[in-house]
């Protein structure tokens, strides 16, 4: 196993990363949304501990090059879903609810990466990827996909 963190916004001078778990295939096991540069090192730090995984087993993406390697023409919107972790108690219904999603998403023709997250806090929908948005129109589509998915899946905000 290996852990990859990627840097994926800067904003008020703090950065906001993706750190994954992933397999020797490079398949993602897990994946955590963490800001700061304390919060990256103590995920980074508890997965490396957790599963005996060595500094050479850990590497970095810079923000220039997370933006470099992205293909600009098939940007995708990554939506993480911060649900009630009661619900991730029942794997079947948290299968069936990403499915859901899923078919929804795929009917609207969206190139959308999801991401479920379990909370004790408020159930959200959080777009944590718009650093290519240039355009304020976008912006609006944004907000109002995750109204509608909100409104659609009953995720309280």
């Amino acid at each position: 196993m290996k852990i990859v963190t990627k840097n994926y916004s800067l904003k008020n001078g703090k950065r906001s990363y993706l750190v994954y778990l992933k397999d020797n295939n490079d398949n993602s096991l897990e994946c955590y949304d963490v800001y700061g540069e304390d919060d990256r090192l103590r995920k980074e730090e508890e997965l490396s501990e957790k599963h005996n995984i060595g500094d050479e087993e850990i590497s970095y993406i810079s923000l220039e090059k997370f933006k470099e390697e992205e293909d600009p023409t098939d940007k995708p919107l990554f939506l993480v879903f911060y649900l009630s972790r009661d619900l991730f108690a029942n794997s079947e219904l948290v299968a069936s609810y990403g499915e859901n999603v899923k078919k929804y998403l795929d009917e609207k023709g969206d190139n959308v990466r999801l991401f479920f997250m379990p909370t004790d806090r408020d159930e959200k929908i959080v777009c944590i990827n718009p650093l290519y948005i240039e355009d304020e129109d976008e912006y609006e589509k944004i907000d109002s996909l995750i109204e509608e998915l909100s409104e659609q899946l009953s995720v309280t905000e």
